[in-house]
């Protein structure tokens, strides 16, 4: 048994109260922001034939910020480490998995089934071809630790924040308390790079060598956002922002192959650090009380609008590419996307959602706790 008072610094979390702390609305609107960068990205920095000349050509100067569009995925790991260690301080285990659940599945479904019945329907949409089984395969989530192909290449992030789930859930069976979020906080990502120098394959993927830094850094600002700045914290997520840069620093050089044009290492990690200064900021400073609806409207867009821009988008281009001029061809694709991500959050996510966290979490519960534990509430 726990005893029945602790000290402050190792306090366990417990179950939330049923009043719902203000949303922090300006975060919505740094992950629309991210979401465009990766948009931006795809349309007009990485290699496509539906421009019908090399993208680099057909927006040279755009290019120039474009190609760096990437680090939007940077940036959202940064808030994920944030939002997820919200979602999981002060709830039950039941609560947090159905939360989680809600919210990946339901708009994962439609962006699968929508972009894989475009590839399906349509051959070549920019050099991508599907199969049924690989489609049917990617419902799951686990379609990459089965080794089949994405449907959209931008899955593959999903597999990682699943990973960074797993590693919060684990470590709310221990017992979330300020104390273990530091030490974990500290420790994981050393860890982790310990075991991708090593070879150790197993442990690398499932400690997520690459992005711990960015998880581990958001996870320390929220203990900032709780209890203000202090030297040991800012230490700590100061050394995990250094080791967060490095990893896209050493990225970079990747984006050549994938662009045509160099990402240089220093910009790159000047934008991380940028990205990871914009989180700090609207979190942690008197903005995180500033209330603009319009942000929280286009953070509900943020996770479909991911999902399913990159071939419905390309797809658009290519019908109108030639016809019109370019940047109006862009507008075009940028705006479908949006009124798609829209309808899937209209159509399948507000609808679904409620239910799958309702399903999931009073599932996990033992009978007798179904009807006397409340309801768990929403949360992003």
């Amino acid at each position: 048994m726990l005893p029945q008072t602790l000290a402050p610094t190792e306090r366990v979390a417990t179950p939330e109260a049923p009043h719902r702390p203000p949303r922090l609305t300006l975060l919505d609107g740094l992950r629309f922001l991210a979401a465009l960068a990766v948009v931006g990205y795809h349309f007009t920095a990485i290699k496509t034939p539906v421009w019908a000349t090399p993208t680099i050509a057909a927006f040279p100067e755009l290019h120039r910020v474009t190609r760096y569009g990437y680090l939007g995925v940077d940036l959202f790991f940064f808030i994920s480490g944030f939002v997820i260690l919200m979602t999981a301080w002060g709830r039950e285990l039941p609560a947090y998995v159905g939360s989680r659940v809600a919210r990946l599945f339901p708009g994962y479904w439609a962006g699968v089934l929508l972009t894989g019945g475009l590839l399906l329907a349509v051959s070549n949409v920019s050099g991508k071809d599907v199969t049924i089984p690989q489609v049917i395969t990617n419902l799951t989530m686990l379609h990459e630790p089965n080794g089949v192909n994405h449907v959209d290449g931008v899955y593959w992030t999903l597999w990682v924040e699943m990973r960074f789930y797993l590693l919060v859930g684990v470590l709310m069976l221990v017992g979330l308390t300020r104390q273990r979020v530091l030490a974990f906080a500290t420790l994981w990502p050393v860890v982790a790079a310990l075991a991708a120098t090593t070879e150790q394959a197993f442990l690398s993927e499932l400690l997520i060598a690459q992005w711990a830094p960015y998880f581990a850094a958001g996870m320390l600002l929220y203990l900032v956002h709780r209890e203000g700045w202090s030297p040991l914290l800012g230490g700590l997520v100061g050394l995990q922002v250094v080791l967060a840069m490095t990893k896209a620093a050493d990225y970079a050089h990747i984006i050549h192959r994938k662009t045509g044009g160099e990402a240089k290492s220093l910009v790159a990690m000047a934008v991380v650090l940028l990205c990871f200064a914009a989180v700090a900021l609207v979190t942690t400073t008197r903005l995180q009380h500033v209330r603009w609806r319009l942000a929280t409207t286009l953070g509900l867009l943020t996770y479909p609008l991911y999902l399913v821009h990159e071939y419905w988008g390309l797809f658009v281009i290519s019908k109108l590419s030639g016809s019109l001029p370019r940047l109006v061809v862009l507008l075009a694709a940028v705006l479908f996307v949006l009124g798609v991500a829209w309808l899937v959050n209209r159509v399948v996510e507000r609808p679904l959602a409620p239910l799958m966290r309702r399903w999931v979490t009073q599932g996990l519960r033992a009978p007798a706790e179904r009807s006397a534990t409340p309801a768990a509430r929403t949360t992003t």
